[in-house]
């Protein structure tokens, strides 16, 4: 009896450290490959769009989403591409932010129904395995519209798409992983609750169970009165059932084999690769500043639409021909600030703005693409490297407020049947907000890490 209490003890124990390792640490990361795999497919999405290879539904953005829809996955011929495909990778795309904004990851929050969907949707566009000769619809007919893609593109453009499929490739799997191993834990965190609310229950009655099959009778006889409306799993009450013979067996399921490293052990800190992974999460600025770039170039010619007549072509040809330069378009956007709520005005000189934008796309795509110019910056002595990152992100984050400030502007100014054409940028603005708090955080810990190695060598311990 003693042993038993022991055993229920030690599992709950360990059943709540678990849940809290994964509450904290390893539903994080989930999280952020769901948010990384959404800013690489929404990149891929809209450049499909641009080019002309999908076809945008307009209605997309007035659905009204309660749950995960997993895009259809039946077969279809090429010749459909540009109907099927391009309703289900956007379906695809609208479910992925759908999860990123309103899914809540937690233990409690991922229940094992939840989790299967999302492997369904991880699984509705294969990326681990993009080919034109795959078995599965979408997967093959992505892989027709990509090449397509590679072929009429080069430069910045070719660079970011093969970019951004890596990406999904990687985040596919981690995600894929990530909930295999969550819903192994939620079978166990399912019976540790059966456990605690059932068999260690008042009512439950021990004389009775002298086998694995009254066990099972005696659990399903409270389960409804206990449990309320949970599911009942009969093979997960009948695995209770059975490890009560085995004790070792259900322990050893619940070690945490995966720990973030301590900044604290007693070895050796590198404190330049910390800061050399903060420059390299800047380079998930690129995809989203193209984005953001054609969006805002597409809003400007709307703002500024005027239908051309005979008098305005001579205008504009004469000109031309006298070399006089048009007057440059000038937006006065209101600036909130978010700290004070203040608000104050700030002009935007339009071919200036998309200028200094198209120069960040440039800086950041050297990161990605690790060049020559990328081996100069992390070579550099690590003062100078974060001053790099600490220039970056200032001037990342006053154009968030620009643009952020323009998405309200454009949806206000433009006029007459140009309005229903303005394309919002709300999406692609929360991913920049997300990946720039990312970067954020990770400036933060290597500033926290080189401040406690200094600390510690002036303490006079050296094995750091």
């Amino acid at each position: 009896m003693e042993e038993n209490k022991s055993f229920e003890s030690q599992l709950q124990s360990m059943l709540v450290e678990k849940q809290r390792w994964y509450n904290e640490e390893r539903l994080l990361e989930l999280l952020e490959e769901f948010r990384l795999l959404h800013t690489c497919v929404r990149t891929i999405y809209d450049f499909f769009i641009k080019k002309s290879l999908l076809v945008e539904d307009p209605y997309r953005m007035d659905q009204r989403i309660s749950d995960i829809e997993i895009p259809n996955t039946e077969p279809f011929g090429e010749n459909e591409i540009q109907t099927v495909l391009s309703e289900r990778f956007s379906k695809y795309e609208t479910m992925l932010d759908f999860v990123c904004t309103y899914y809540r990851f937690s233990v409690e929050g991922l229940s094992l129904g939840k989790i299967k969907k999302l492997m369904d949707l991880n699984n509705s566009f294969y990326w681990e395995d993009i080919s034109m000769n795959s078995a599965k619809a979408n997967v093959k007919n992505l892989a027709i519209v990509i090449n397509k893609a590679k072929v009429n593109n080069a430069g910045v453009a070719l660079n970011m798409l093969t970019d951004s499929i890596d990406k999904c490739v990687k985040s596919s799997k981690n995600i894929s992983r990530y909930l295999m191993d969550l819903s192994v834990f939620q079978r166990e965190y399912y019976k540790g609750i059966v456990r605690k609310d059932i068999i260690e229950g008042p009512n439950y009655n021990k004389e009775k169970v002298k086998s694995v099959e009254s066990e099972i009778a005696e659990i399903k006889r409270l389960f409804v009165k206990v449990m309320g409306k949970k599911p009942f799993y009969n093979d997960l009450i009948t695995e209770i059932a059975n490890e009560d013979f085995n004790e070792k067996k259900v322990l050893s399921k619940l070690e945490i084999t995966e720990r973030k490293a301590s900044t604290k052990e007693s070895k050796k800190v590198d404190t330049r690769e910390f800061l050399i992974g903060t420059v390299l999460s800047m380079g998930t600025f690129t995809p989203i500043l193209i984005q953001l770039r054609a969006k805002l170039v597409d809003n400007f010619e709307l703002l500024f639409f005027k239908k051309e007549t005979l008098f305005t072509k001579f205008i504009a040809a004469l000109k031309k021909a006298l070399g006089i330069k048009n007057k440059e378009h000038v937006c006065e956007v209101k600036i909130i600030d978010q700290k004070t709520g203040s608000t104050r005005t700030e002009e935007v000189y339009v071919n200036d703005f998309l200028t200094e934008v198209e120069k960040k796309i440039k800086t950041f795509n050297v990161i990605v693409m690790k060049n020559a110019e990328y081996a100069k910056i992390v070579s550099a002595p690590e003062d100078s490297v974060l001053s790099f990152v600490n220039k970056q992100l200032s001037e990342v984050q006053s154009m968030f407020t620009t643009i952020n400030a323009l998405d309200t502007y454009f949806k206000n100014n433009v006029e007459g049947s140009n309005k229903i054409k303005v394309k919002g940028m709300k999406i692609d603005l929360d991913s920049f907000r997300n990946a720039i708090i990312n970067v954020n955080k990770k400036r933060g810990e290597y500033i926290s890490i080189r401040e406690e190695t200094e600390q510690l060598q002036k303490l006079g311990i050296k094995n750091v």
